[in-house]
């Protein structure tokens, strides 16, 4: 029995995507930093660092969360995903209501830090999906399905 029909030994999208997406991020993120605190200081540090950490950690969980789904009906799935999708937007409007007045960060450090950040990782997500094999149908494993 070769690896490729061992459905144990499938390639799992959803690490190859959370893998594809956190390490453009974090580089991209730790570019950032160094940019906007050579910029702006720690102003810039603190702006840019809770803009990466909070990309990151958004990436992270939606890959987390999407794997635990993996299996199940594609309508629940996208429920899923759509339904952690708007719980981070509204905790990223927290964020930024709790933040709007900080005098101990920079916004503009703040806002492009997390763009940059998360077109690296969806970017990176993108690449890493598109290189994983993905089986549509489960292959035969015994000799009957070659009879035929």
């Amino acid at each position: 029995m070769s690896s490729e029909r061992n459905p144990s030994a499938r390639p799992d999208p959803y690490a190859a995507m959370l893998r594809g997406g956190a390490v453009p991020s974090i580089a991209v993120a730790v570019v950032a930093i160094a940019v906007f605190t050579l910029v702006d200081g720690s102003l810039g540090l603190a702006g840019s660092a809770l803009a990466s950490v909070l990309v990151v950690l958004s990436t992270v969980s939606t890959m987390l969360i999407l794997r635990k789904m993996a299996g199940l009906d594609p309508r629940v799935v996208f429920l899923g995903a759509m339904v952690s999708y708007f719980f981070k937007v509204m905790l990223l409007g927290v964020f930024l209501i709790l933040f709007r007045n900080a005098e101990w960060l920079s916004p503009i450090a703040f806002a492009v830090t997390a763009i940059v950040v998360s077109l690296a990782g969806t970017i990176g997500e993108v690449v890493a999906f598109t290189r994983v094999k993905t089986y549509i149908y489960d292959e035969p494993t015994t000799a009957s399905g070659a009879a035929r």
